[in-house]
């Protein structure tokens, strides 16, 4: 069910002698002169304002009737600066807030989110709007139900039946869907109050052991839904319900340039409390939520079995395969960190360079340093193979997702083009956020075979730097391929929905036989697959064969 939200547009106008409003505020006269009141209240700028587009106010012709606003308040959504905080780690000048890559947006400032204030109100400020009773009177806004008033109706719009909303528990793989305005200034009567899917792709508690329920609901949600300029402050709601989910909030960017297609969410309870003090709200219970959220038990132990991958100062994913602390992970990872005197089959990391894996559990994370590198993979088949001492458990388990066998693979519903994928591991965020992995969502948007059985997989489910190794999983939470990287571009850019996968069907035989009594020849298979396949990890096409063109006489 999507609920039509009324995602309105905002405008705001005023002095800009430096520019300052290009970048997104208008609290500012200048990028150095932040504007407070003498209460010390954030305040606009004098001869600034705020107008508000509903979509019925466009009509057929396209004309628009923006209503003006009064900025009633700015209040701080407590608990997002904290897992801000979380997010980006040790490495915050890795991370700008906004849509440049090289320079945060004013008021976005990582290095002073210890405490809110002007200096990163873009972050985590909320601003509250109150139209103005002008509007009402020249017949502008006509949004009244159950008897309220105007004024209650643009006050309270949270709160009453018309648009319920309730205090739930995000609950991780959750549909949502974000309603904004994306481009909508360049033509507000096209562009104004759409959509974007996704699901709830991790969410990051203000403290690391986050038990009790207000606290879990007061926590950043990360998405996977796309996120366009302009949808900053939209409504993001549940699918199955349409209920108000929470805000969006400005995107979080790398500096190096490397893409991030993962949206940040405000949730609803943290909004509530934000701004109880100004709108009256009706209280709600905390809910614990499960709808149509991933947590069958399979889901659980398939994210909890993949881990995190650090070699020097890289890092990236990888699964647990075996109860003897077996992972598999990709080849790429460790090919310039061996020795040159390595055999891959008996390989061997440089003098200096460290291997370290940490398993992840929702009460514990472990990091393991004495790790063996077992194999590492020559062929296009990219797989290496990681050993961890069978001692390494977390509360008295070790999670893993064994690798089927053939025949139990050919038992399950076979991936085909358009099947549901979902893929896991820990992209964009490093080893200082200390955050569980990602989880993403997409389509199989192609199966590549050769000789009657699959080579290739290709989704679409958005994958980053540092989910190499990680795991492709059905909607039964069934590992299905091991991720191997994504497209990119002739100028090297990422493509985050195009990755590539390699199906379990054409690695589990060659890794499970070594499972069994620990050969390695069974592993050394893999660096000898059929050239067709090779040709087609390495996009080798065909050369085309043109027909001779037969000469025609020029005699009539």
């Amino acid at each position: 069910m999507i609920q039509n939200w009324t995602s309105v547009c905002v405008r705001c106008h005023g002095p800009d002698e430096t520019g300052s409003k290009t970048e997104g505020r208008a609290f500012f006269h200048n990028e150095y002169q932040p504007h407070l009141s003498s209460y010390g209240e954030m305040v606009l700028s004098p001869n600034s304002g705020v107008d508000v587009l509903f979509e019925s106010n466009i009509d057929d012709e396209g004309a628009e009737s923006w209503i003006n606003a009064d900025l009633v308040a700015v209040v701080e959504a407590e608990g997002m600066l904290s897992s801000i905080r979380r997010l980006t780690g040790h490495d915050s000048s890795m991370w700008v807030f906004g849509w440049g890559t090289n320079k945060s947006q004013l008021g976005t400032d990582l290095s002073s989110i210890h405490r809110f204030s002007l200096r990163n109100v873009g972050i985590s400020g909320l601003a509250i709007l109150r139209l103005k009773p002008s509007a009402t009177q020249s017949g502008l806004l006509d949004i009244k139900s159950n008897g309220s008033t105007d004024e209650d109706e643009s006050e309270a719009a949270l709160g009453n039946e018309r648009y319920p909303y309730q205090l739930s528990i995000p609950t991780i793989g959750k549909r949502l869907t974000l309603h904004g305005s994306g481009f909508g200034l360049i033509a507000p009567s096209v562009l104004i109050n759409n959509i974007s899917q996704g699901i709830v792709a991790n969410i990051i508690h203000p403290y690391r052991a986050a038990r009790r329920a207000d606290e879990q609901a007061n926590s950043l949600v990360l998405t996977d839904a796309k996120f366009l300029p302009g949808m900053e402050g939209g409504a993001v709601s549940w699918d199955e319900t349409g209920e108000l989910a929470g805000l969006s909030m400005l995107p979080i960017r790398r500096t190096d340039g490397e893409p991030v297609d993962i949206s940040l969410v405000i949730p609803v309870a943290c909004i509530v409390a934000a701004v109880s003090p100004y709108i009256t709200i009706p209280r709600q219970p905390l809910q614990p939520d499960h709808i149509a959220a991933l947590n069958s038990s399979s889901f659980i132990n398939a994210r909890q079995a993949v881990v995190m991958v650090q070699v020097g100062q890289t890092w990236a994913s990888g699964v647990i395969i075996s109860r003897s602390g077996h992972i598999l992970t990709n080849a790429h990872v460790f090919t310039s960190f061996l020795d040159n005197i390595s055999n891959r089959t008996w390989p061997n990391l440089r003098s200096g360079i460290s291997l370290r894996v940490r398993i992840d559990s929702p009460q514990q994370q472990l990091w393991v340093d004495d790790c063996e590198l077992v194999f590492v993979s020559e062929s296009c088949w990219d797989v290496a193979l990681i050993k961890i001492p069978e001692t390494c458990v977390l509360n008295g388990f070790l999670p893993y997702l064994p690798l089927k066998t053939p025949e139990e693979i050919s038992r399950l519903k076979p991936i085909v083009k358009g099947t549901p994928l979902f893929a896991i591991g820990h992209g964009i965020f490093g080893p200082s956020s200390g955050i569980l992995p990602l989880i993403t969502s997409g389509i199989c948007s192609k199966v590549v075979t050769h000789a009657e059985k699959p080579v290739m997989l290709l989704s679409s489910a958005p994958v980053h730097r540092g989910n190499s190794g990680g795991v492709l999983v059905n909607t039964d939470g069934q590992f299905v391929g091991l991720v191997t990287g994504n497209g990119k571009t002739s100028t090297g850019r990422t493509i985050t929905h195009l990755n590539f996968a390699i199906p379990l069907d054409a690695i589990t035989v060659a890794v499970n036989a070594y499972l069994l009594d620990e050969d390695r020849k069974w592993l050394d298979r893999l660096n000898t697959p059929p050239i067709r396949v090779d040709d087609i990890w390495s996009l080798r096409g065909n050369a085309p064969v043109w027909d001779p063109i037969e000469k025609v006489s020029s005699k009539l």
